[in-house]
């Protein structure tokens, strides 16, 4: 009997030493009473989303212009609102009375929907909480900031500074993380800093390095194709950064650093015993420019006052015993300077009037000349529809001349259309359109 009361005793004993090491490991839980098996088993007491029937608030949401949101009134638990420190203020002020359920009206200009989804996560815990890409994350982020939820925020600057971003989603998170009062992670902080000059170094060695493989590289090799794409998305997308990075002025000054080096190639590489590798300089020339055209007007304008600074490779083409040469550059210069043109033409470039009537006076004989027929190794087919081209980009341009400077280069153009056979009715009908603006 002794030897029964002693084990029953031992038995107790470990339950009660069992039952401790529970409560210290799992505090928040419950065990439920009884001698059964089922002492270890866990019950969790956080308030559930939707679950109406222990709700002791009723939310009713407004839009800024008091518009009443579909779904209203929500039905939720003030436990879990008070990790908000705004519904937490708006709170405490219903706690000396006694009516229940808590009636409170929020006004926002945040979507229904992405409020809601908010107050949702606020039901969940740190570790459970998940986005399914940056927008909504931001979304979220924008409303937690406005509810002042701490661990929502926190988790979302995580989230953000764990991901892939494309640059339209970094300057969303820009955009957005400057305009709300909240302190950064600093991991994420870091991350956005690019004033760091040792990023911007390595951006610029970055470059530099991808398009020095590309002049290097053979042209007969498939893969430069996809090489060209990626280096061209890199830097126009880099071009597209908030100009106070440095970034964006950065990959400007390469890429027409690398456009004014290969015009310098192409003039001192026109010989005829060096035109074994014409495909090469074709994309070393015009490749530079196509990416140019993709950027913005201030670098579309750099590429322009390169040309008109290098004069040397239009003297070049318009020397008469140079006929290789011209045809040579046919395919390269025509469309840099027919994209420079229409630039000019539809406002992309904002130059100002010494420089327009500078490309003009230089360049204008130029692309007379390329579109020559007799300087062709192989007809081009829509030389008609060039001309046409050439003639309205002229016109457009003129037109925003003074009569001073549009006579002078009224001269020179219809010049070169007598002198290389392209029809003169369009330069006749602009000279008319101007006299008569200026009688």
């Amino acid at each position: 009997m002794t030897s029964k009361s002693n084990d029953q005793i031992v038995g107790q004993e470990l339950k009660l030493k069992k039952k401790k090491v529970l409560d210290k490991v799992i505090p928040s839980t419950k065990i439920k009473s009884g001698t059964d098996s089922t002492a270890n088993e866990q019950i969790d007491l956080r308030p559930q989303f939707g679950a109406t029937n222990s709700a002791d608030v009723r939310l009713r949401i407004f839009g800024p212009n008091r518009e009443e949101y579909d779904g209203n009134p929500l039905r939720l638990h003030s436990q879990t609102l008070q990790t908000s420190d705004f519904f937490k203020a708006l709170l405490s002020e219903r706690w000396s009375s006694n009516i229940r359920p808590f009636e409170i009206e929020v006004t926002t200009d945040q979507s229904f929907e992405n409020y809601l989804k908010c107050i949702e996560m606020m039901y969940s815990s740190t570790s459970s909480l998940r986005f399914s890409n940056v927008d909504e994350c931001l979304a979220i982020l924008s409303v937690a900031s406005e509810l002042l939820v701490d661990k929502l925020m926190q988790q979302c600057m995580r989230y953000l500074e764990a991901v892939r971003w494309n640059s339209e989603e970094e300057s969303k998170i820009r955009n957005l993380l400057s305009s709300l009062s909240l302190s950064v992670l600093p991991d994420l902080n870091a991350r956005l800093n690019k004033q760091n000059n040792n990023y911007l170094e390595f951006v610029r060695e970055s470059i530099k390095a991808m398009l020095y493989f590309l002049s290097s590289c053979d042209c007969a090799d498939k893969k430069q194709p996809i090489i060209r794409g990626a280096v061209g998305k890199f830097i126009v997308e880099n071009l597209q950064e908030d100009e106070s990075s440095g970034i964006a002025e950065m990959c400007r000054h390469i890429i027409l650093e690398e456009f004014k080096a290969n015009i310098e190639i192409a003039v001192t590489s026109n010989t005829e015993k060096n035109l074994a590798d014409e495909e090469h300089s074709y994309f070393a020339l015009l490749w530079p420019f196509t990416l140019i055209e993709r950027c913005d007007g201030t670098t579309m304008e750099g590429a322009l006052k390169i040309l008109c600074e290098e004069m040397k490779l239009a003297h070049i083409i318009m020397q008469p015993q140079k006929h290789y040469t011209a045809s040579r550059y046919t395919k390269i210069m025509l469309p840099i300077l027919l994209g420079c043109l229409d630039a000019l033409a539809n406002g992309k470039i904002i130059a100002e009037r010494k420089l327009r009537v500078g490309f003009l006076t230089i360049w204008l004989p130029v692309m007379a000349r390329l579109l020559c027929p007799n300087l062709y190794f192989n007809h081009i087919s829509d030389n008609d529809v060039l001309k046409t081209q050439l003639c309205r980009g002229v016109s457009n341009v003129v037109e925003t001349l003074p009569f001073a400077d549009w006579r002078g280069i009224y001269n020179i153009w219809i010049d070169c259309c007598a002198k290389y056979s392209i029809d003169l009715r369009i330069p006749f009908a602009s000279g008319c359109k101007v006299l008569h603006e200026h009688k």
